[in-house]
């Protein structure tokens, strides 16, 4: 069949999908990716919430007979393709598809550790040990995504399949491993199915993490920066150390005494790096810095000194017929994880002209760590990604700026790519009210909050809830929340009083539910309905411009004689306030309100910029204008 026929109105979609028709930018796009996987030609298509990007993408990929690596930016999504996309495309095309869901290997149980764990634990198993072993015993995958409970603290560690502890075809479990079980099933699917995290790391270790592949669709892709970044980024920590020496006491009878050798460097590190100011700040403002990582470094050739002259006598857990490759193979295991921190440290104290290095507190601990990453990832992606795969597809319903994509090809390294803006279905202009704050509400005025909470009641009144406020720094959100709280007459939560999915699950079954949220509430959440009928967003969704990478590709953009501000801030910015904006209107039936609370929008020209790559939403003066809009006759879109 032709792809006119299939997503045609008498195609096997038509027959198959309830309210299925012919959307014109579904079928564009799924001609533009069938022309790129069979030219060999990379691909960037912003298709609109409701488009339909994953049939364009699925359909030509799966008709291929090549192979392909579906890399997204959500579990959802990942569960949404293989549990019920790919099927249905498999279905209407009546062809076989071998598909496998690949994820790193902490998700997966390794067989070994749990033997050994039990070994230690004979009498008195914890209950969360118990558990587990009753579903190890059963498990086909096993995969941690499976247990219907979380291990506290450090107990997953001790079991996942982590490279750190894996001596591979030593093992005994090599055979019936989990893992590379998982492994030889992509091998030989025709669509493996991964996470951002997975895809990017695999390209920054060279491969072997995934099989070989001709086509690469990345969905999200406006994720792909930030993952590539973090794929990319050396860190050293507490955290980091921690579980160093945690793997090491499980092989070997380490001595105490570089227990607190290692503690004392670390909290010397982190209390120089606590003594300037920031959550966030280059590490070259910090002088005092350089002395506490020599003296980690030292302690890390100590330590790597140390297992070199004592890995045959300090064993522990010594396999019965353990032979002398296996344990070979396990103390390299160990020297690699302690020169890895040592590579980290020399990275961090080395510096380059195209690297940053930057000192960050955590948010859960308010501990310090040491983060470096080249400036940008373009020549990473272009050498990696784009100069090898002969198709890469890109798409997100947000990838452009005001038609325009030359952001995403400059930050990816995209040197030559066919394009396609797939317009959203949906008639905002009937759908949807867009609302900008007066020109003098400034969220850089000390009194923004105070200011603001007025308007956010007004619309709140007006949807009758039924709202995200969402907002760029947990500050601001817990100040306007603290402001509105006890005055608002709708049920009210704010993140992190439950988990993000039950938070989720809380507003789809609560009538008039109003959420205060940040960022990880501007994308990837799919609320069709009524009970979602207002986002409310307190300001321009510019990166924060005292962050060490900002910063850093400012400037490098800069030396190229290119406006930081209007090469980076405002398409980053542009790209956010859409994801944001996607949260409203999620089918034909939708009707709700987006408003803007930050003055700036109206009365700045950067501003007019960013409001005009916006879904054309009917805009409103004043909120007395919503009473039509939204008045309780009004059951549906006339």
């Amino acid at each position: 069949m032709t792809l006119d026929r299939i997503f045609g109105s008498d195609g096997p979609f038509a027959r198959n999908l309830r309210d299925f028709e012919l959307r014109t930018g579904q079928l564009q796009m799924a001609q533009l990716v069938d022309r790129g996987i069979m030219e060999s030609m990379h691909t960037i298509v912003e298709a609109g919430t409701g488009v339909g990007k994953s049939l364009a993408y699925l359909v030509p990929a799966l008709r291929s007979g090549k192979k392909v690596v579906l890399s997204t930016g959500t579990i959802a999504l990942q569960e949404q393709l293989v549990q019920k996309d790919i099927p249905l495309v498999e279905a209407a095309l009546g062809i076989p598809v071998r598909v496998t869901l690949l994820k790193g290997r902490s998700h997966y149980l390794c067989r070994q550790k749990f033997e050994r764990m039990r070994e230690d634990r004979p009498l008195a198993p914890s209950p969360s040990l118990q558990r587990v072993s009753e579903w190890a015993a059963r498990t086909q995958t096993g995969d941690r995504a499976e247990l219907p409970f979380v291990l506290p603290g450090g107990e997953w560690e001790q079991l996942d399949a982590d490279a750190d502890d894996c001596v591979g075809e030593y093992c005994p479990h090599f055979r019936d491993c989990f893992y590379f079980n998982k492994r030889d099933q992509a091998k030989y699917a025709d669509v493996v199915v991964v996470n951002h995290a997975l895809f990017f790391l695999d390209l920054a270790v060279g491969g072997g993490l995934l099989p070989p592949y001709d086509v690469a669709v990345l969905d999200e892709a406006h994720q792909c920066e930030r993952w590539a970044t973090d794929a990319v980024t050396a860190v050293l920590s507490g955290a980091s150390i921690g579980r160093m020496l945690r793997k090491i006491h499980r092989n070997y009878e380490l001595p105490a005494a570089f227990d607190g050798e290692f503690d004392a460097a670390v909290r010397g590190l982190e209390s120089s790096l606590a003594r300037v100011p920031g959550d966030r700040y280059p590490l070259a403002a910090n002088e005092e810095a350089g002395p506490a990582l020599f003296l980690l470094r030292e302690s890390l050739y100590r330590l790597e000194n140390w297992l070199f002259a004592n890995w045959t006598g300090a064993r522990k857990h010594k396999p019965e017929g353990e032979t002398v490759a296996e344990a070979e193979r396990r103390r390299d295991l160990m020297l690699r994880l302690v020169v890895a921190h040592e590579t980290v440290v020399d990275r961090i104290e080395g510096g380059s002209p195209e690297a940053i290095a930057w000192a960050e507190r955590s948010d859960s601990d308010a501990r310090y760590s040491v983060h470096c990453a080249p400036h940008e990832v373009a020549e990473f992606l272009r050498s990696t990604l784009f100069s090898r795969t002969p198709s890469v597809i890109l798409t997100s319903a947000t990838l452009s700026t005001n038609g325009s994509f030359d952001f995403i090809r400059r930050t990816l390294g995209i040197d030559d790519a066919q394009e396609l803006v797939a317009t959203s279905p949906f008639d905002y202009e009937r759908q949807a009210r867009l609302f900008i704050a007066p020109a003098q509400l400034n969220p850089k005025s000390p009194d923004f909050a105070r200011r603001a909470a007025p308007l956010i009641e007004e619309c709140l009144d007006r949807t009758r809830g039924r709202a995200f406020v969402l907002f760029t720094s947990y500050a601001r959100l817990r100040e306007v929340y603290a402001l509105l709280a006890d005055r608002l007459a709708f049920p009210v939560r704010l993140q992190g009083q439950l988990p993000r999915s039950h938070l989720i699950d809380w507003f789809r079954r609560t009538p008039g539910a109003v959420l205060f949220a940040t960022g990880t509430f501007w994308e990837g959440i799919d609320v069709v309905g009524d009970a979602l009928s207002c986002v409310i967003i307190d300001r321009l969704p510019f990166p924060s411009p005292s962050d060490p990478l900002v910063m850093a590709r400012i400037r490098a953009l800069e030396a190229r004689g290119l406006d930081g501000f209007e090469h980076y801030m405002v398409p980053a910015a542009t790209v956010r306030l859409k994801q944001g904006f996607g949260r409203l209107i999620r089918s034909g039936s939708d009707r709700g309100l987006m408003a803007l609370l930050d003055g700036r929008a109206i009365s700045t020209r950067y501003g007019a910029t960013i409001l005009s790559a916006l879904p054309p939403a009917l805009r409103i003066e004043h909120l007395d204008d919503l009473a039509p809009f939204f008045s309780p006759e009004r059951s549906v879109i006339s």
